[in-house]
């Protein structure tokens, strides 16, 4: 299934890219508003970016901005405007800007002007900042016991501010970081972790990590989890597949708070949802990682595996890989009825297309390639 879908992709994507070329429209979003980052350390100058979509040639663009104190729904309406002045190949544009007042919040946009179409205007959407605003990063949660674990973040930027305090909002509904952790003053940036104990194992929480200055407050644009007791484990892609074994191979991250940890593999040849065969059981004391060789497949097989870790407290797996062991069908056989099969999937999508865009049929002749598309 997973195939099919990046072969559909594979196809319309290039087509609608096409149609864009085609029709000669420019989509009202082909510009759009992105972040901004500190430039200077002490919090008076920012760079902004701005994005314009894929499919779009920069070189037929000219792009700025405009920035205000406050919010215009008419962008020629914003105090300030500069031009760009910096492309690059993955369609980001952006411009420094100095000597702001570093606890003032602006309003800013993208702006784009299409030179080849008119002139031709596209205008990202508000966003703002606060030039003297920390910036903090989350990281991964270390010492992860049983009911307790240390969680990590960054202070990365002061925004000119003499001192930060920085600390962690946590919780059990990902959308409700009910619970903080003390707060530390911090006056130069770094690392900072806090423990937090009394968590119920097996049960996960998210956190993220945030700075307070004179200027902002920044939450951490990621947010993570962290699982008491819960011994983390990976699978990997099996190894030394023969016609009738393979290496099933996965990596244990954290023992989750016991000394020690059983680890196996499920497999099955079924479907991945019905994972019906166990190896032998490895007892490890320390993360690492594991294989082991599991003899016995059917020749030429399509088989489904995933490593299983459990410490008696908490059971993890890990994600379910495809392998195939070798022999049994042509491959070349194989192949072609794979794409037999993927043809026959493709029809109703080449038929819709075929209804919501009729004009494609008038230039099936100057474009083979959308010619063999439109076939059904």
């Amino acid at each position: 299934m997973e195939k099919s879908k990046i072969k559909i992709l594979l196809i319309l994507v290039p087509l609608v890219l096409m149609i864009s070329m085609l029709s000669g429209c420019i989509a009202p979003n082909a510009i759009q508003t992105k972040h901004w980052d500190h430039i200077n350390t002490e919090g008076t100058g920012v760079r902004l970016w701005g994005f314009l979509i894929i499919g779009e040639n920069f070189h037929n663009w000219d792009g700025y901005f405009v920035y205000d104190t406050e919010s215009h729904d008419n962008w020629e309406l914003y105090e300030y405007r500069v031009e760009a002045d910096n492309y690059d190949s993955f369609n980001f544009f952006s411009v420094d800007i100095y000597d702001l007042d570093r606890t003032t919040e602006y309003h800013y946009r993208a702006v784009g002007e299409n030179k080849a179409q008119g002139a031709t205007i596209r205008v990202g959407i508000d966003h703002t900042f606060i030039p003297g605003g920390p910036r903090v990063i989350v990281k991964a949660a270390t010492n992860i016991g049983l009911d307790s674990a240390t969680l990590q973040g960054e202070l990365t930027h002061m925004g000119g501010a003499a001192d930060c305090e920085v600390f962690f909002r946590y919780g059990t509904d990902p959308d409700n970081l009910d619970m903080e952790t003390t707060h530390e003053t911090m006056t130069s940036t770094g690392d900072f972790s806090h423990e937090v104990t009394g968590l119920t194992s097996c049960e996960t929480i998210y956190f993220r990590a945030v700075a307070i200055n004179d200027a902002d407050t920044w939450d951490s644009i990621f947010r993570l989890t962290v699982t008491p007791g819960l011994p983390t484990v990976e699978t990997y892609l099996p190894n030394d597949v023969t016609t009738t074994s393979a290496k099933f191979r996965g990596e244990l991250f954290n023992l989750g708070g016991p000394a020690t940890c059983d680890v196996w593999f499920e497999y099955g040849d079924e479907n991945p949802n019905q994972l019906d065969e166990v190896t032998s059981i490895i007892t490890l004391d320390e993360p690492g990682g594991f294989d082991i060789v599991q003899d016995g497949l059917e020749i030429g097989t399509t088989y489904w595996v995933r490593a299983v870790s459990d410490n008696g407290v908490c059971e993890h797996k890990g994600e379910v890989k495809e392998f195939r062991t070798q022999g049994g069908l042509d491959q070349e056989s194989q192949s072609i009825d794979e794409v037999k099969a993927t043809e026959t999937r493709n029809r109703p999508i080449v038929k819709l297309l075929k209804q919501k865009y009729p004009w494609l049929e008038d230039y099936k002749e100057d474009y083979p390639f959308l010619n063999k598309l439109l076939e059904e």
